[in-house]
């Protein structure tokens, strides 16, 4: 197992690793970060919880020099599906950034245009956006992509599920073609090389996560029951494996409302999160799982 310093990271984004509380590199950062580092694109197929933000933005902040110019245009670019995954990457991206100095923006949708347009003509270093957020600022000229150096598409197994290719493919085309780009999916499918696979020049391959894998820290049951059975069995597995956090996923929206109300009148607290729910709505119920 490598150590951080071994990496080829600099001082100050060593000075991040601490300031992130990481002891030593997860499988997907020890292989991904010397491949950054030396500027080839790259395909990584890893887990949500494997550590594989900070494998991306760990090498190409450590590298980016320090620009205090106004209205500088991003030099890295990072696409992700949700405003939540935004969010969160956001988080990781500051942490670092205050010790390799550079601005970080986020954009996504639900939230009003002023504060992030203000934002991105300041001048930023680093853009964390959701698609069609940026494709609705590019088509006002609030951004120019013609100083990105990185692009990352995090989670693209799931942008192309939910169907942002097309909004994907505008934001691309608008970046310079000798940038670097770096893909992150949970798998390698046949769908990724298909649509995706083109955007890149020889890339390298860091495979973690394997089709149809389940995460080491998960252990993974099926229940096969009736759909009229499953509230009773829900709160039976409650009552068996304790409740301190739990996330329950349901197949359609009304569902997802139903199991909230169920288990709301049998004593529990529970949250419903779904498209139909305000952007505030959904903030305060993943605040209130925090």
């Amino acid at each position: 197992m490598e150590n951080f310093a071994s990496l080829g990271l600099s001082d100050n984004a060593l000075d991040a690793v601490v300031r992130l509380g990481y002891d030593e590199p997860t499988p997907v950062q020890e292989q991904a970060i010397p491949i950054v580092l030396t500027g080839r694109d790259l395909i990584a197929a890893a887990s949500t919880g494997t550590g594989k933000t900070a494998a991306f933005l760990l090498p190409v902040l450590s590298r980016m020099p320090r620009d205090r110019s106004h209205n500088r245009p991003p030099r890295l670019l990072v696409v992700s599906p949700t405003r939540e995954l935004a969010q969160q990457i956001a988080f990781t991206a500051m942490k670092i950034a205050r010790c390799t100095g550079q601005f970080v923006t986020t954009v996504f949708g639900g939230a009003p245009y002023g504060p992030q347009i203000k934002e991105i003509r300041r001048g930023t270093d680093v853009l964390i956006a959701t698609p069609g957020r940026l494709n609705d600022l590019m088509k006002r000229e609030v951004v120019d992509l013609s100083g990105v150096q990185t692009l990352v598409l995090d989670e693209a197994d799931r942008m192309l599920d939910m169907g942002f290719l097309p909004d994907v493919t505008t934001i691309v085309e608008a970046t310079p073609d000798e940038r670097q780009t770096l893909l992150f999916s949970a798998t390698i499918d046949e769908s990724i090389q298909k649509n995706l696979g083109n955007l890149l020049k020889n890339p390298a391959v860091v495979e973690i996560a394997h089709k149809g894998e389940t995460a080491k820290t998960v252990d993974q049951y099926m229940m096969p029951i009736k759909q009229d059975k499953k509230p009773e069995l829900l709160r039976a597995v409650l009552e068996e494996k304790g409740h301190e956090r739990v996330i329950v996923f349901a197949r359609t929206r009304n569902r997802a409302e139903d199991f909230a109300k169920a288990l709301n009148d049998d004593g529990y607290q529970a949250e419903s999160i779904h498209s139909d729910k305000s952007v505030g709505a959904r903030r305060r119920a993943l605040d209130k799982f925090r």
